[in-house]
C-alpha cells in the first residue's frame, strides 16, 4: 500500500485514478496546482477531513468564522452574538472527542450562568492526579465492555455503521469504571475514616467539610482517599507574640 498525500480524485475509471497534486498555501490550506496524475489501484481508500456545517449561524449578527469555516469563541465559549454558544468540531480547537466533551462541560456552565445572569466563578486549578496517586486497591477490576460489529460479509452490501455502540446497559457499566481522577464522587471514605469526626457531609451532590475545630490533621482522610481528590498543605506558622 502506498499513500497519496495531498491528492484530490478527478475521475476513476476501470483501475485507473486521475488524481490532482495539491499544494499547501501560507495558510496551512490545500490548493489545487493543475498537475494530475494517473493511478492504477485494486482498492481506494479515501482519507478526507470534514468540516462542520455552520450554514444556520451565519444568518445571525455577530458572529464570526475563521478560515476553514470554525466559529470564533470567547473564553466563555460563547459566540459573538449574545446567548449563542459553540464548542467542539465548530470552535477553533484540537478536533478529539476528549476536548469536544470538555467544551461541552465548560459550555453547559456558562450557558447555565448566562441564563440566571450571573458570572461563572472560576474554580481553583487542582494538581493532576496521577496514577501513582490513586489507591487501585478500592477499584475493582471491571473488564471494558466490547461494542458490537456487523460481520464482514454484511458490511460491503449497506452503508450501515460498523460500530453498534454499546448498549444502554453497558454504556453505564462503562461509566463505572471511571477512577474519577482527582475529582471525589462521594465514597464516604474520609467520613468513615476520620477518628475525629471531623469530615461533615453536606449532602448528595454537596460532598463535604472540614471542621478544623475538630481535625488534628492526622491525614487518615488523605491517606484512604481512592482519587487524590484531598490535597494535605502544612499548617501556617503561628505568630508568636513578642
Amino acid at each position: 500500500m502506498k499513500i497519496h498525500w495531498l491528492r484530490t480524485i478527478k475521475s476513476i475509471e476501470a483501475g485507473r485514478v486521475e488524481v490532482e497534486v495539491m499544494a499547501l498555501d501560507e495558510n496551512g490550506r490545500p490548493q489545487p496546482t493543475g498537475e494530475i496524475e494517473t493511478l492504477e489501484a485494486d482498492d481506494l481508500i479515501l482519507a478526507l477531513g470534514q468540516d462542520t456545517d455552520t450554514t444556520f449561524l451565519r444568518q445571525l449578527e455577530g458572529i464570526d468564522f475563521q478560515s476553514d469555516g470554525v466559529v470564533v469563541v470567547d473564553s466563555n465559549m460563547m459566540t459573538g452574538h449574545a446567548g449563542v454558544f459553540a464548542g467542539g468540531d465548530m470552535a477553533p480547537s484540537e478536533r478529539t472527542v476528549t476536548v469536544a466533551v470538555g467544551h461541552g462541560k465548560k459550555a453547559a456552565r456558562h450557558i447555565d450562568a448566562f441564563l440566571q445572569g450571573v458570572a461563572v466563578e472560576p474554580k481553583p486549578i487542582k494538581d493532576v492526579a496521577t496514577l501513582d496517586k490513586l489507591r487501585l486497591w478500592f477499584f475493582a477490576d471491571a473488564a471494558a465492555r466490547i461494542q458490537s460489529r456487523i460481520p464482514l460479509d454484511e458490511r460491503t452490501g449497506t452503508f450501515g455503521e460498523v460500530t453498534q455502540g454499546l448498549t444502554s446497559a453497558d454504556a453505564q457499566f462503562e461509566s463505572r469504571r471511571c477512577f474519577s481522577c482527582g475529582n471525589c464522587f462521594e465514597c464516604d471514605g474520609c467520613y468513615g475514616a476520620c477518628p475525629e469526626d471531623a469530615i461533615v457531609k453536606l449532602g448528595p451532590g454537596q460532598r463535604y467539610e472540614v471542621n478544623y475545630q475538630l481535625c488534628t490533621g492526622c491525614g487518615t482522610c488523605f491517606d484512604q482517599c481512592p482519587v487524590h481528590a484531598i490535597t494535605l498543605i502544612p499548617e501556617p506558622p503561628r505568630e508568636v507574640a513578642p
